[in-house]
């Protein structure tokens, strides 16, 4: 009877709760229901319209949802088949194919639209489809206080969840990391945003500018960026990318200028209905008129570009965080979504039978496989975004084929622990 109680009880599954309804929060929520039970808190109510944007899941990311099961019918993605860099006229200095299947024999890498993998990853969640009991989501469900040592969390409206693990998924400015990591992690800015627009590939195919992107995206598809005369070595340029077959997005980066006190007095990252005469202003000097009539075609918003200062830990008592909450990086390498879905993927593996006793162990281990990759994602990002600190610039810079050897091969947590030092 005594064995049989013993039994049992190392059966019992970890109460885990995830603060964030986002990529990382619904992620990790769907790798963890399969053995425990997991609650999602999201500060909002899940919208799958509002603010959408569209941003690449590249294969090292997209290979591990693949496995677990996401439908790509649900997305209305696009695979990446192409890299163009142009110059400020608009004339070809390269093209680069850009197929992850042919070269590392995986997954491809898929542009997509924010809502619609967040609503896939809401199935993955909550589905009846996938293993384990489904994920309860709690919308409108503010954090105000988290105590690491018991594993709770205090609504704003005074609700108390209780876990056996806290996961702060809640991106950048974290509420749990603010908590519980007082001091740490403090949202950096660079002088730098993103006017962003949508626009419809219809709209383009009149255009001979943009022949090459108003193709037929199912079967090319990819990423174009237009430099200035300086070439890389200048933060403005423009970028412009599929989002799914029928749409591309736009962003210009640019210095802040009068933006910065908008972003600080507003307490925001997102400044919405720029008038286009602004970034007419600020485009057409360094770029010729059909790239910035890119941005004509519909409402521009204003993104602060942000990354949080690196912190040595993301793991303190009952809490670890993932994602923009822990480690967010500038958007320039493109794997800001890839690494929180990483993170995810390898909280799952880790605590697979984990019983509350040996999460710290598991947490210690988490750590020791992420740091490495995450500060490399995030060096990275910050060479392609010309944002290096005073310690990258006395190193060898990261090299393209360096990068793509290193990231998008990816197979996940176990087979990285098996075939790294990390083991």
């Amino acid at each position: 009877m005594v064995r049989l109680i013993t039994l049992l009880h190392h059966k019992m599954p970890l109460k885990i709760i995830v603060c964030g309804g986002g990529i990382g929060g619904l992620s990790a929520a769907g790798y963890l229901r399969a053995q425990h039970d997991v609650t999602v808190l999201e500060r909002g109510t899940l919208d799958f319209t509002n603010n959408d944007y569209g941003l690449s899941v590249v294969s090292n990311a997209f290979t591990l949802l693949q496995k677990a099961g996401i439908s790509t019918e649900h997305l209305d993605m696009v695979v990446m088949t192409h890299l163009w860099v142009r110059d400020n006229t608009g004339k070809e200095l390269r093209t680069a194919h850009f197929d992850t299947r042919a070269r590392f024999g995986g997954a491809p890498s898929v542009l997509v639209k924010r809502a619609k993998l967040q609503q896939e990853l809401v199935r993955f969640a909550t589905g009846a489809g996938f293993p384990g009991s489904p994920a309860e989501i709690v919308q409108n469900a503010k954090v105000a206080r988290v105590d690491a040592q018991a594993g709770t969390v205090t609504t704003e409206d005074g609700r108390v969840f209780q876990g056996d693990l806290v996961i702060g998924a809640d991106g950048i400015n974290s509420v749990v990391r603010s908590a519980v990591f007082e001091g740490k992690g403090t949202p950096r800015t660079h002088d730098l945003l993103a006017f962003m627009t949508r626009v419809s590939v219809d709209d383009l195919k009149s255009d001979p500018h943009f022949a090459y992107l108003a193709k037929d995206p199912t079967s090319q598809a990819g990423l174009c960026s237009f430099y200035t005369a300086t070439g890389q070595q200048s933060n403005k340029r423009i970028m412009a990318y599929h989002t799914s077959p029928c749409d591309l997005q736009v962003l210009g980066y640019t210095s802040e200028k009068e933006f910065a006190e908008k972003f600080d007095s507003l307490n925001t990252g997102i400044i919405k209905d720029v008038p286009i005469s602004r970034v007419v202003d600020d485009f057409a000097p360094d770029f010729a008129e059909p790239l910035v009539n890119l941005f004509r075609h519909g409402r521009i918003d204003a993104w602060r570009v942000r990354d949080i200062t690196p912190m040595d830990n993301w793991v303190q008592d009952k809490v670890v965080l993932i994602g923009d909450a822990g480690h967010a990086v500038t958007q320039h390498a493109g794997q800001g979504c890839n690494i929180t879905i990483e993170d995810a993927e390898a909280l799952g593996y880790l605590l697979q039978d984990a019983t509350p006793d040996v999460v710290p162990a598991a947490l210690e281990r988490f750590m020791s496989l992420r740091k490495d990759r995450v500060a490399l994602v995030a060096r990275r990002s910050r060479e392609l975004g010309n944002l290096q600190s005073d310690e990258d610039k006395t190193k060898v810079p990261i090299t393209a084929e360096e990068f793509a050897k290193a990231m998008y091969g990816y197979q996940g947590a176990e087979h990285y622990l098996k075939t790294s030092t990390h083991a």
